[in-house]
């Protein structure tokens, strides 16, 4: 029996403090190449940010925000290359949808009530992130595994009933637990979520995403420091895909890749 083979996001920071890659693609044409690259490497989606998550993050406005994305975006626009804009920012994600990209990408998982109808008049996915810290950066806080998958359950339940009401289909929805501090400080956040990975997607009957990518609580598995989590990060995603997620967002896009060819090739 093939395993699933799930659509891969392949990640572009142009950032200068994110948590893995931070100043390694802030300048346009290194971008621009990175990008280029993921897709050679088997990339089906380019996942663009421009403003680190990472809880000691110094504040990119908004329009900074714009004027790193802007010249990446209409470089991989001009090739017909699928984007995907992460942002919680409103004013950011009105210009992903005012440039009809095909994905947006909200950690928050869509909070601001005021962009509503502005999302229902697109027809952009909307990548719908669960997170125990809901409004931006913030001190990473201790947290119960059970209590944390029955809070994402009851995030998804009221966030989807919220889009709903605003004329956005179920269709248009993605779900994405979160992964590594965005569940706290506990490793064991995450892998209680993963070890429940199938019962999420079997309860909301929508397509799951998840991003393991070098996170946070691979390391506390394997006592690994990030540039060398990629080992580890590649056995998450073999698993996730013999769980039936339909996307994974990664950092090493050719090792997924190439990994889900073979044993897709021997089984």
């Amino acid at each position: 029996m093939k395993i699933s083979t799930p659509k891969i996001l392949g990640v572009i920071n142009i950032t200068d403090d994110s948590f893995s890659d931070g100043g390694l693609y802030l300048d346009t044409n290194k971008a621009i190449e990175k990008s280029l690259q993921l897709m050679e490497d088997g990339a089906d989606i380019l996942d663009l940010g421009a403003a680190s998550s990472n809880t000691e993050t110094k504040e990119v406005k908004p329009q900074e925000e714009i004027n790193r994305l802007k010249p990446v975006v209409n470089s991989l626009l001009q090739q017909n290359i699928p984007i995907s804009i992460d942002t919680f920012k409103p004013e950011v994600q009105k210009y992903a949808l005012k440039n009809n990209l095909h994905y947006l990408n909200d950690i928050q998982g869509f909070p601001h009530a005021e962009i509503y109808s502005d999302l229902a008049e697109s027809n952009c996915k909307l990548i719908i992130m669960h997170s125990v810290q809901r409004f931006g950066p913030a001190t990473i806080v201790e947290t119960e595994p059970e209590k944390v998958f029955k809070g994402m359950v009851t995030f998804f339940i009221e966030r989807i009933k919220a889009l709903q009401n605003s004329g956005i289909s179920l269709e248009r929805m993605i779900l994405d637990p979160g992964m590594g501090n965005f569940l706290g400080s506990n490793p064991e956040s995450s892998i209680y979520v993963l070890k429940n990975i199938k019962q999420l997607k079997e309860y909301f009957k929508l397509p799951i995403l998840v991003g393991v990518s070098r996170k946070s609580f691979l390391g506390d598995i394997t006592n690994r420091k990030v540039n060398e989590r990629g080992p580890a990060t590649l056995g998450a995603e073999i698993y996730l895909s013999y769980m039936g997620v339909d996307y994974i967002r990664t950092h090493d896009v050719r090792a997924l890749n190439d990994a889900l060819k073979v044993i897709n090739t021997l089984i």
